[in-house]
């Protein structure tokens, strides 16, 4: 495995490419290793489009349960697609030893999705662990390769009268649509891939850039101006630790940037949506000492809340294994957009209290006021609005005793509105819940 040079926690496996300086090397020879749990070492991770491959075809290349064996004994370099290939060449050219692939590294098929589930869950820590991310920003799919020949420009030079000389070429350097508008870029699980790498090389179609905590440097090494004010934090080789001393107006910003970005970005499984981001989301919340759900964060709880579709239509997208709920963007595919900071609410009256519910990890939950009394009447008990509707699914957040039960605080699961909770009816057996369709206030 490799070496003490780095001290970086190793992935679960990694694709060895060899040693070109070893007398024995082989360029021909691959294999993929298994690490142990506290294994360290340096190796680099690819960003790159599966493409819209048939799955026959990507089983030609993917490990599964019946060649990961094989290939942990070692298997041929021209078993793999072209941008494979290309990855395992700038590997070798780094003198690195390891890289990363998620169609090598994780178990693809013939395990019911097990392998993938748990490997899913450290996607954050690969990235952010990998000495440098290769990202394949012109290739198309997984056989398109990145390592093309550049077109060459001109240059022509001057001198000054102190014989100094300066060349000057056309400007070709547009990051912007080089790599920013590529197509690995608007996919969802590229955002957290390159926001967590300490560094990235984007083999864009016109040339390569270097992406660092410094900023962004084209082949001739110029340094691109711009702006940066929320990229600034995605560039942290750190991450998230320049959002610590930002400022809470400043972190609230790149949260909002974050989420509205990701929600434009494309997903092959729209089920993933929850998935693609939650390393990132962790880190975050490790950060902040807060918790998070659903792309919502506790200690922005209100701001974050207040999202609206920016596409024309939303469609809800249908969960098998969780339930994901309505307050959440991720409940739904498609943008959002967040209300600007100098939007004129007028007064509102804020919920200063409100927080996610302890137990149900898809509710909401807040204080919304004190009971006296309550309207006695047969059946369950119910939350009423003004207008004698039916509004609330609500409980006490104190044991049931004949005492108390008309002074205890109420607690109201969110999901709807209405004016306000004006009547309370008492429940038919001595449960101590109310328990109803929505609530209001």
């Amino acid at each position: 495995m490799p070496g003490s040079k780095s001290n970086q926690l190793l992935p679960s496996r990694l694709l060895w490419v060899g040693d070109p300086d070893d007398q024995h090397y082989d360029p021909n020879l691959l294999r993929l290793n298994t690490t142990t749990d506290k294994s360290r070492g340096k190796y680099l991770a690819l960003s790159h489009c599966w493409g819209k491959l048939p799955t026959e075809v990507k089983k030609h290349f993917c490990t599964t349960s019946d060649n990961i064996s094989r290939r942990e004994g070692g298997f041929s370099f021209w078993e793999l697609p072209r941008t494979f290939q290309d990855a395992v060449k700038v590997t070798r050219e780094l003198r690195i030893q390891y890289i990363w692939i998620d169609s090598l590294c994780i178990i693809q098929y013939g395990d019911n999705g097990e392998d993938w589930k748990h490997e899913a869950g450290r996607m954050e820590e690969v990235f952010s662990g990998a000495y440098c991310t290769i990202a394949a920003t012109s290739a198309s799919n997984s056989y398109a390769g990145f390592l093309q020949p550049h077109m060459k420009h001109d240059y022509i030079h001057v001198q000054d009268p102190s014989g100094n000389r300066f060349y000057i070429c056309a400007g070709r350097d547009d990051f912007d649509n080089d790599v920013e508008k590529a197509l690995l870029n608007t996919r969802a699980w590229v955002m957290q891939e390159r926001v967590l790498s300490r560094r990235t090389i984007h083999f864009s179609a016109n040339q390569v850039y270097w992406e660092c905590g410094e900023g962004v440097y084209c082949e001739n090494l110029t340094r691109l101006k711009g702006s940066l004010r929320k990229k600034y934090f995605m560039l942290d080789p750190d991450f998230p630790k320049r959002l610590l001393t930002s400022g809470y107006q400043r972190t609230l910003e790149f949260i909002r940037f974050l989420s509205q970005d990701y929600s434009k970005r494309g997903l092959t499984e729209k089920t993933d949506r929850c998935v693609a981001i939650s390393g990132l989301e962790a880190r975050i919340a490790r950060a902040f000492g807060c918790e998070s759900r659903y792309g919502i964060f506790e200690s922005y709880l209100h701001r974050n809340l207040l999202w609206e579709p920016s596409d024309i239509q939303m469609e809800k997208i249908v969960y098998k294994s969780r339930r994901v709920p309505s307050w959440s963007w991720m409940a739904y595919d498609g943008g959002i957009r967040f209300f600007d900071e100098d939007t004129q609410f007028g007064t509102v009256a804020w919920i200063t209290n409100l927080r996610f519910h302890d137990e149900c990890e898809h509710a909401l939950i807040a204080d919304v006021g004190k009971f006296q009394d309550g309207m006695e009447l047969d059946g369950n008990y119910a939350v009423l609005d003004s207008g004698g509707m039916e509004r609330g699914r609500a409980q006490y957040d104190v044991e049931k005793d004949k005492d108390e039960e008309r002074r205890g605080i109420l607690s109201a699961f969110l999901s709807g509105r209405a004016r306000r909770i004006t009547k309370v009816q008492k429940p038919e057996t001595d449960t101590g819940y109310y328990c109803k369709k929505q609530y209001g206030l």
